[in-house]
């Protein structure tokens, strides 16, 4: 796995947001596609690497201000997703066997 050499690359050529590199070109680089890149990135922050995004791609943190950012984004993906799991969870009941016995209105018992 290239993780040491993408958090290298992005400390040493890519640090602050002002030399963000695409994902596209960093996949390019390291010869990585997309959900995979994300995947490295992921690991990489996991391990607290200040590895931070803005519309302009990834960057190494060039100060506090940065990574503060970069975190208060992902707090607003979590709030997201968690607010349409809720809303899922409460789409369960339609799927949701209540375990009563349904007869046909019409047609009734014909014995």
């Amino acid at each position: 796995m290239p993780d040491k050499q993408i958090a290298d690359y992005l400390r040493d050529y890519c640090k602050g947001e002002s030399r963000a590199v695409t994902s596209r070109e960093l996949g390019a680089v390291f010869g990585v596609r997309g959900s995979e890149l994300r995947g490295i990135v992921n690991r990489l922050r996991c391990g607290g690497i200040p590895i931070c995004s803005s519309e302009f791609g990834y960057f190494y943190a060039g100060n506090e201000q940065e990574l503060s950012r970069t975190i208060r984004q992902l707090t607003s993906r979590i709030k997201k997703i968690a607010a349409a799991r809720r809303g899922l969870i409460s789409a369960q009941t339609l799927y949701t066997d209540g375990g009563q016995i349904s007869l046909p209105l019409e047609g009734g018992d014909s014995s």
